[in-house]
């Protein structure tokens, strides 16, 4: 019997696997004929949305059902026709599709730059028309679904009524055979003898339940004198023990007082032992606990407040990948002339007054401050929760920044005192933040995007914020702001930029 169950299960495993095999192998062959017919239908074709769609789709049909290193590679080409070709025609939909699958293949490929690039440009791109298509495709479908359903739900109900009328009929089938049963057997000259024995038996029956009941009656009257002559003997066993143990009671009473006086005294140096103990204990932690919150605001000087806890539970903290990431950059124009005209504190004074203003400012729009180098300040919005990124709220501590130097200006002028022209930079893009290094640690931020906002301030003019065209493109509903056209910017060649003139009003 095992050896048959044995047998009966590899049998079942082989069957598995074969059906496995055939059905990956049917699925494999499905696939590339799908992709056969969608490389016929390209070709000829002009460029338009529609061989957009079909580029896309075969991109897809490639990569099933999982991308791979060789699938990337046989799908990069289709994927790079259809981004260009739907760039040519301003194809939001096509444009976004692209870049998905652009993005899907270089990180497979293990490209990172060119996986940021495009994940970076599908972020971007406006999908708002595609999305209110799926919308409404997907709400077609809902009702079609609906439609079925409903007509599955009349099937049911009429397959219910048609099991209860069947089982009716069962029912009174079975009633019939019944009586037909009992015709069968009824004998009419047999009953008056039957009637006779029954009452017979009956009288019989009878007269045994009187001669039980007054056995009964009987056996209760034995048990009741037999518990009374237990009663009595118990009676008298207990008046025995009561009067040994009247004898005893006052020695008892005695030495339980005694013990009592004993552990009394023992428990009540026990106790105060503890106290002493408790209160010396309640001193040393809240010394602990005071030295820890000194110790974890010192971190979180220094630290944002996730990484730091990343910190202290794991002993490190890695560096993160984020998409986008918006930064802004502040340098003092003319600082090495300015600072041969005041001593070292003033000097130190007058930066620590502007940079504690600013970190005032980027706190209240929840902006992390990275570092300062020298007389520049440097922040980011998007680290290191990247959920929460709004570069509205970066251009927003960027004005904030700039009316407060304004009125530090005006302040010295008033003293004659010399003060200092600021300029800021800003740019949104992909970079990596993190802390490295075992001693001296600190929060900060790399990649091109810090490069970037470097050169925006660098070309920036004393009191104005200077920001790229990628920040410019995710606030320009916001705010107005001035072309400045292509600017050679040092190592990145020709950049858009653009001067912040105003913040809209709301409606």
């Amino acid at each position: 019997m095992v050896a048959n169950t044995s047998i009966l299960k590899t049998l079942t495993k082989i069957t598995f696997i074969v059906s496995f095999l055939l059905s990956t192998g049917q699925l494999q062959a499905q696939n590339e004929e799908a992709i056969s017919t969608l490389e016929k239908k390209l070709r000829g074709m002009i460029n338009n949305a529609e061989k957009v769609n079909i580029l896309n789709n075969l991109v897809e049909e490639i990569l099933k059902p999982e991308p791979t290193v060789e699938s990337s590679k046989r799908a990069k080409s289709y994927a790079h026709d259809a981004a260009k070709i739907s760039e040519s025609l301003n194809y939001k939909g096509g444009m976004a599709r692209s870049y998905e699958q652009l993005t899907i293949i270089y990180k497979t490929l293990d490209y990172q730059i060119q996986y940021l690039k495009y994940k970076t440009k599908a972020a971007m791109v406006d999908r708002g028309s595609e999305i209110k298509e799926q919308q409404e495709a997907l709400e077609k479908q809902q009702k079609e679904i609906q439609a079925q359903n409903d007509e599955m739900r009349a099937q049911n109900e009429a397959l219910v009524k048609q099991q209860e009328a069947l089982k009716k009929q069962q029912l009174e089938a079975n009633k019939i055979k019944q009586e037909i049963s009992v015709l069968s057997k009824d004998n009419v000259q047999n009953k008056s003898l039957i009637q006779a024995k029954q009452n017979e038996l009956k009288q019989k029956e009878e007269a045994l339940a009187e001669t039980n009941e007054k056995l009964d009656v009987m056996d209760k009257e034995r048990e009741q004198l037999s518990m009374e002559n237990k009663l009595l003997a118990q009676d008298r066993e207990i008046k025995s023990l009561e009067a040994k143990r009247e004898k005893t009671q006052k020695y008892f009473l005695m030495s339980i007082l005694g013990a009592i006086i004993i552990l009394f005294l023992f428990l009540f140096s026990l106790y105060r032992n503890k106290q002493k103990t408790a209160r010396e204990l309640a001193a040393k932690n809240e010394i602990i606990l005071a030295e820890q919150k000194r110790s974890d605001e010192l971190l979180l000087n220094i630290l944002p407040f996730e990484t730091a806890n990343e910190l202290k539970a794991t002993g490190k903290a890695k560096a993160q990948d984020y998409e986008m990431v918006t930064v802004l950059l502040t340098d003092f124009k003319d600082f090495t002339i300015i600072s041969e005209k005041l001593t070292p504190k003033e000097l130190v004074d007058e930066i620590d007054l502007c940079f504690t203003a600013f970190d005032s400012i980027v706190e209240k729009y929840g902006i992390e401050k990275i570092k300062t180098i020298g007389d520049a300040y440097l922040c980011a919005h998007g680290v290191p929760l990247g959920a929460n990124h709004d570069p509205h709220l970066v251009i927003k501590a960027a004005i904030e920044i700039a009316e407060f130097m304004r009125e530090i200006r005006t302040l010295r002028n008033t003293e004659g005192r010399v003060f200092f022209d600021i300029r800021i930079g800003i740019h949104t893009g992909p970079l990596v933040a993190g802390v490295v290094g075992r001693k001296k640690f600190a929060y900060d931020i790399w990649g091109d995007t810090v490069n970037t906002a470097a050169r925006m301030e660098q070309n920036s003019e004393p009191g104005r914020i200077n920001v790229s065209n990628s920040t410019f493109e995710l606030v320009k509903d916001q705010f107005n702001f001035r072309y400045r056209g292509k600017i050679e910017a040092k190592n990145k060649g020709q950049i858009d930029m653009y001067f912040l003139e105003e913040e809209m009003q709301s409606s």
